[in-house]
């Protein structure tokens, strides 16, 4: 079992939280931490997205995509009713059509305040969001993915043979800047997580920044990775549990010390619909997981009753994450 490393420690009831991410996994974790934790938690979200309303917001006025943004702040608000104003989606029209209000107002407050943090800041006043949310860098990236068979592609919306895996993800433009307040939240935490979603064009995209790997290698507390319960056609086929971890490692280094996996199996049903898809279970290395100095810990984080998709509980996955801080502070009461 490997040793906890040296944590930092804050006052309060709960500890502060930074969560890397985007999709829909980083908001369904900030959800339930705004549930839990109050004002203490900080969503890093990233903004390499080009599809849709935010790939066309993009294009046409050059700011860094709001979409995973949106998501992030509605799961943060405490006004809900102008949360729900958020996510609506205009229907009609030619101009409007499909884009989300949310995504609009974003821009202009982008616009307005002369950046697109300021403008995302300026969004979490409006919806009197917990905690904050920050972009992972101050402009747009765009992804380029390197497949296992020498292949290469851009973008992170661009279609994917679902047979292929992706072996590693650059941004251009490179040594794009994580804005400061990333890096101030990552000094205070106590706590890192990794959310569940797409590994390369959402966990790792989001942690890309200049001067996030470097914050992230000299943070003293724990670094939870969410594991994903599914492999995902095109960018995880066939990777377990350890070549996630592996992933990562090669792309921000060896930061991760802690594994969240989903203690029960998939009704057969819903097993049978992802096969179609070409997706499989993401299978526990529990071997090669430890040689990499990760613990696993295993609690049912799904809901109770899965319909269709194994999309993660708000609720049980941000008392998991607490949980799993809490046993390590507990195993190590000599470290700060």
């Amino acid at each position: 079992m490997p040793q906890p490393r040296a944590r930092k420690t804050s006052t309060g009831d709960h500890p502060r939280v930074v969560a890397f991410g985007g999709g829909t996994g980083l908001p369904a974790l900030l959800q339930g931490l705004r549930r839990t934790s109050g004002d203490r938690v900080c969503g890093v979200v990233t903004v390499a997205d080009d599809g849709g309303s935010s790939g066309r917001l993009r294009q046409e006025l050059g700011i860094a995509p709001p979409g995973d943004v949106r998501r992030c702040l509605v799961a943060l608000a405490e006004r809900r009713g102008l949360a729900e104003m958020f996510e609506y989606r205009f229907e009609g029209g030619v101009e409007l059509r499909d884009h989300s209000v949310g995504n609009l107002i974003i821009a202009a407050l982008a616009e307005m305040s002369g950046g697109f943090a300021q403008g995302v800041e300026q969004a979490g006043r409006f919806l009197r969001i917990k905690g904050s949310v920050q972009p992972a860098a101050t402009e747009s990236m765009s992804l380029i993915l390197h497949h296992a068979d020498g292949t290469i592609t851009h973008g992170e919306s661009t279609p994917r043979a679902p047979g292929r895996a992706v072996q590693r993800v650059t941004i251009e433009p490179p040594g794009a800047e994580a804005p400061a307040a990333v890096i101030r939240a990552i000094e205070r935490a106590d706590l890192v997580v990794l959310s569940p979603g797409s590994l390369f064009t959402s966990t790792i995209a989001s942690m890309l920044g200049a001067r996030v790997p470097q914050a992230l290698a000299e943070f003293g507390g724990p670094v939870i990775y969410v594991a994903n319960v599914m492999t995902q056609p095109g960018e995880t086929v066939g990777m377990t549990l350890s070549d996630h971890l592996r992933a990562i490692a090669e792309h921000v280094g060896p930061v991760v010390t802690d594994a969240l996996v989903h203690a029960e199996s998939l009704p057969p049903a819903v097993l049978a619909r992802y096969r179609l898809e070409g997706a499989e279970p993401v299978r526990l290395d529990s071997e090669r997981v430890e040689r990499l100095g990760v613990r696993v810990h295993a609690m049912p984080v799904l809901p109770d009753r899965i319909v269709a998709e194994a999309r993660h509980d708000p609720d049980r996955l941000a008392t998991a994450v607490l949980q799993i801080a809490e046993q390590v502070r507990l195993a190590a009461p000599h470290l700060r």
